[in-house]
């Protein structure tokens, strides 16, 4: 690597060996807000000099749920955790040409060993909340909870909230109602945590991206889309079995964008309306607070993706955070949303990052620290 840049990696719980780091040919983590984070791992192998296998391949080093942790340094600062993963899959392409042969390693973070096994169990007079605590902090797990309570309680003498499937499924479609995140992530101490809340939009910004302005630029490449047809508003109605009633929730605009620009980037007239079913709920505020999370996440209709410079930007770029843009004209610069980022590092030591980033509104709220129009206009 570069004296910029560098990287660690362990595998089984032991720094990986100078004949591995060597033989890396490039390595990818996925960092993203809504799917588990993935590792990405190409190495060339060869037939050993005595004939009696293959290098890496037959060494029994990848086996499966091995697990493998990957940080990086920039500069002369402390190494960033990237990812604590476990091995999922092993690929190998076999090639006549010299040195052409790869193995391929592809590794998931901690939310793998949440689905590893199906299960039918009754969650009696708790709130969705309590349910997230109690599954992350498991004996098997042995997670850190980070959970926002939720409104609900499901009394089973109304209504007993039943699993069925693993505990990553059940927490995710808990999670969706809600109109929270789930993840698990393993923090800058190394401790894996696990999340269960709305995301995390009005927190201090990451930093900020800087597009087409001279020698501040630390962004390579920039693209911006309004989906305008997205945002949607919603109405809901269920029956409650035991009197028979109708509850009904319905939404007509989005929640909590003024942490995010000037204007919602959902329409204000001839909006989309949509009919949400199969609830699977029966009280007033549940069903509202469903129909409100679907408004919510239809709203993130302003995408933005491009890569940044890594030694410009002076930082690690982390998913499921907020980060600051300028330099795009005053509808596209303010906060955004970290969805995904794409970090490559390759042999010949450079680190890229690639990343998509969401809004829920245009405009500036008037308290970013950059509002001159040279820090606005590309």
């Amino acid at each position: 690597m570069s004296d910029q840049v560098s990287f660690q990696l362990k595998i089984g719980g032991s720094p990986a060996s100078a004949s591995v780091i060597n033989a890396l040919r490039r390595v990818e983590v996925e960092d993203h807000a809504h799917v588990a984070d993935m590792l990405r791992l190409r190495i060339g192998v060869a037939v050993r000099q005595d004939g009696s296998g293959w290098t890496f391949l037959d060494d029994n080093l990848f086996t499966r749920l091995a697990s493998i942790d990957l940080s990086v340094t920039l500069g002369s600062g402390n190494a960033i955790p990237l990812i604590k993963a476990y091995v999922i899959e092993v690929a190998t392409e076999f090639s006549p040409a010299p040195n052409g042969s790869e193995l391929a390693v592809t590794a998931m973070d901690p939310t793998v060993l949440m689905h590893l096994e199906e299960k039918v169990k009754a969650w009696p007079n708790q709130q969705d909340s309590d349910v997230a605590s109690a599954i992350f902090s498991d004996s098997t797990y042995g997670f850190t909870p980070v959970v926002d309570s939720t409104d609900f309680s499901h009394d089973e003498n109304d209504h007993t909230l039943m699993q069925r499937g693993t505990d990553i499924q059940f927490l995710n479609g808990l999670a969706r109602r809600n109109g929270y995140e789930c993840y698990v992530e393993t923090n800058d101490a190394g401790d894996v945590e696990g999340h269960f809340h709305a995301p995390r939009q009005d927190t201090q910004p990451q930093g900020t991206l800087t597009v087409n302005m001279g020698e501040a630029t630390n962004v390579n490449r920039f693209h911006v889309r309004y989906e305008m047809l997205a945002p949607t508003t919603a109405q809901a109605t269920t029956i409650d079995p035991d009197d028979g009633s109708s509850p009904q929730g319905s939404s007509q605009e989005p929640e909590h964008t003024e942490d995010m620009g000037e204007a919602p980037a959902a329409p204000s007239d001839r909006p989309r309306v949509v009919l949400l079913s199969h609830l699977a709920m029966s009280q007033s505020g549940e069903v509202q607070r469903y129909a409100q999370a679907v408004v919510d996440r239809s709203s993130w209709a302003i995408v933005a993706e491009g890569e940044l410079n890594t030694v410009a930007y002076g930082g690690v770029l982390r998913a499921k955070q907020p980060v600051m843009v300028r330099g795009v004209g005053r509808t596209f610069s303010g906060r955004y949303y970290v969805e995904r980022v794409l970090h490559t590092i390759t042999s010949d030591g450079s680190y890229s990052q690639r990343f998509r980033l969401r809004r829920n509104a245009t405009g500036l709220t008037g308290q970013e620290t950059f509002k001159d129009d040279d820090a606005l206009a590309a």
